[in-house]
């Protein structure tokens, strides 16, 4: 369940490069660096980039998710009876090798909350820790053990919120995980703007499988080791 937003205008990509003899932090843009690192998006847009270099940003080189999700068309297809909330859209993610991910068509409001994340319920005795389980989220007991996983690995239980991927760092989170009752949902932690990748990662106020971090009881011992 998203909740309500407000309208805005799509980001623009800005292109140029500046003239030699420059210090190099100025040559090297913010823009040239996100080229840099995310690839993938690099040449989304093809050679109309440069060829309008020289004008106001023209609806061909408007950088949008919806214009993301066109270029990678046959991808999207493939999920024609996922169903998306009005204010996202599913296009190649902004993390390299990482497939699809899910971006804000509008502002989405800090606090909005997102889900239920819906997958199979796996007993934690049955989890084989062997595999990738980047599908997979945690739902815990009162006392902060682990009363089961939800594990959305498998296509016939996915939906949506499936394709929200993992932030990298702090910087680039705009998600948080949070369990309301036995139930995992996702939560803006800020205001987002139309074009962001949505990317989720834990929040100070859950707990996590092993520990790490915030499980009751571990900061209290901590502190205990160090008198």
């Amino acid at each position: 369940m998203m909740g309500s937003v407000l309208p805005a205008e799509a980001l623009v990509l800005k292109t140029g490069l500046k003239a030699p003899g420059l210090a190099l932090a100025e040559v090297i843009t913010s823009d040239i660096l996100h080229s840099f690192l995310y690839g993938r998006w690099r040449n989304v847009l093809g050679e109309q980039l440069f060829e309008d270099k020289s004008h106001h940003a023209s609806p061909k080189t408007a950088f949008t998710a919806e214009v993301l999700a066109q270029s990678f068309s046959g991808e999207v297809q493939k999920l024609s009876s996922l169903v998306l909330p009005a204010e996202v859209i599913i296009a190649q993610s902004s993390i390299p090798g990482e497939g699809l991910g899910i971006f804000s068509k509008t502002w989405i409001k800090a606090g909005t909350e997102m889900g239920p994340f819906t997958g199979r319920v796996i007993a934690p005795e049955h989890v084989d820790i062997c595999k990738n389980n980047n599908l997979m989220w945690e739902v815990f007991n009162e006392d902060g053990t682990v009363r089961y996983f939800i594990d959305a690995s498998q296509e016939d239980h996915r939906s949506w919120m499936t394709y929200i991927k993992c932030a990298r760092n702090e910087q680039e989170q705009n998600l948080e995980v949070v369990q309301i009752g036995t139930s995992i949902f996702y939560k803006a932690i800020e205001m987002i703007p139309p074009d962001q990748e949505l990317l989720v990662w834990y929040g100070n106020s859950h707990n996590t499988f092993l520990g790490i971090p915030g499980v009751p009881g571990l900061e209290e011992d901590q502190k205990k080791n160090k008198h």
